[in-house]
């Protein structure tokens, strides 16, 4: 008996196809683990995104709200501020036409605590772009809507791109009390008040999701170390970030 007949009897064994099925099934799996075992390290290719994260601006000082019944001029509650602003654009490797469903802000997270303080994180006011009230408290995400145009106190974003904010604040950091005739609101009060940067020192991630028309959601996580800056020395602080290597978008 020669190969050819050898092979030929092997076809027509019921074993032998069933380890050739389990084998091609064996094989696609491999590689349907492997492509998304990529996709989970990768993410979404670029020119797959209809809209990317352009520029994020983060812009930080401080303030301090009076206390009542205080015995000087000053008697201030110190909180931290960083305003945060997020900027998201179209694709200009894409191909076809695509809106902006809604751009939002999910699963916050305090990745490091600070020494001193609390952090809350708002949403933009409807009248003076951002106040530290509980009414504005981000409970559970903060939801932009596509839209026309980008108006912020109405939480709109322009459906071909634009700008969202955020504030993250470290609240009751401190007191400072002074009798001095003026106090500037700024950073510098936490250095007069003796609040070092190691103390205040914290860091954030986020969640941003991009919805768009067609009912495709891209998700990427934003991780961020506030504040920026030597606000202790300067009082008002800002840096601009373009690079996000670090942010992978995929689909949920």
């Amino acid at each position: 008996m020669n190969f050819i007949d050898d092979f030929n009897r092997l076809k027509n064994n019921k074993m032998f196809h069933t380890i050739a099925v389990i084998g091609i099934v064996l094989i696609l799996l491999i590689i349907s683990a492997f492509i998304m075992l990529r996709y989970q390290v990768e993410g979404e290719d670029d020119k797959n995104l209809p809209f990317i994260l352009s520029k994020i601006i983060v812009i930080s000082s401080a303030e301090g709200i009076n206390n009542d019944g205080t015995d000087t001029k000053w008697d201030l509650n110190l909180i931290q501020n960083n305003d945060i602003y997020i900027s998201v654009d179209k694709n200009e490797q894409y191909k076809k036409s695509e809106v902006i469903k809604s751009l939002s802000i999910q699963n916050i997270i305090v990745d490091k605590s600070p020494a001193i303080g609390n952090i809350n994180n708002y949403r933009p006011a409807t009248e003076g772009l951002f106040q530290n009230e509980e009414q504005y408290i981000i409970k559970d995400e903060l939801k932009y809507l596509g839209s026309t145009e980008t108006k912020i106190g109405e939480l709109q974003i322009g459906n071909q791109g634009g700008t969202i904010l955020f504030r993250s604040s470290n609240t009751n950091i401190g007191n400072y009390k002074s009798n001095d005739e003026e106090i500037i609101h700024n950073g510098t009060l936490l250095a007069k008040a003796g609040i070092t940067t190691e103390q205040i020192n914290y860091s954030i991630k986020f969640d941003l999701i991009i919805e768009v028309g067609s009912g495709i959601k891209y998700k990427g996580t934003v991780n961020m170390n506030l504040p920026e800056g030597d606000i202790l020395g300067k009082g008002i602080t800002s840096i601009e970030k373009t690079n996000f290597d670090d942010v992978i978008f995929k689909r949920i």
